[in-house]
């Protein structure tokens, strides 16, 4: 029987892999000098597609727990970058909006994280990122 060894399994390279590609960006977050971490980058990147949605839709999207997305809400909302709304039905639910800023934040910081997949991506062939990518679907399938 071969023995498990945790600095060559599908984990541990799923998780250097992500670490990198997560520094990547921040790096280059940094250099653009945008006030938002990567962390935050995932959230505002659900709101730039879906404008107003709720906490909880932002926990599920993003695949975070509403712990964690208050937090990364709260932070958003003192740096002015997104604002929260009571639901118009639902006294419980806040709905949450991108302001101006966090809209004018959209180009720059996509571009950045276009900049950190490209640098990932470099030298892989199109065959083997699609093969990567079933890879990873089926990955999320067999978990959810």
């Amino acid at each position: 029987m071969e023995t498990f060894r945790f600095d060559q399994s599908y984990g541990r390279i799923l998780g250097v892999a992500y670490t990198s590609v997560y520094r990547q960006l921040a790096k280059y977050l940094k250099e653009k000098e945008l006030c938002i971490t990567p962390d935050q980058f995932r959230v505002l990147t659900h709101l730039w597609q879906n404008d107003g949605c709720s906490q909880q839709d932002l926990a599920l999207s993003s695949n975070r727990d509403r712990a964690n997305i208050t937090r990364i809400i709260d932070i958003l909302e003192r740096e002015g970058i997104v604002e929260r709304k009571d639901h118009e039905t639902d006294r419980r639910i806040f709905r949450i909006f991108l302001t101006t800023k966090g809209k004018m934040l959209e180009k720059e910081a996509a571009k950045c994280g276009q900049m950190a997949i490209n640098d990932a991506l470099k030298g892989i062939s199109k065959t083997d990122i699609d093969i990567c990518m079933n890879v990873l679907k089926k990955t999320i399938e067999n978990l959810s």
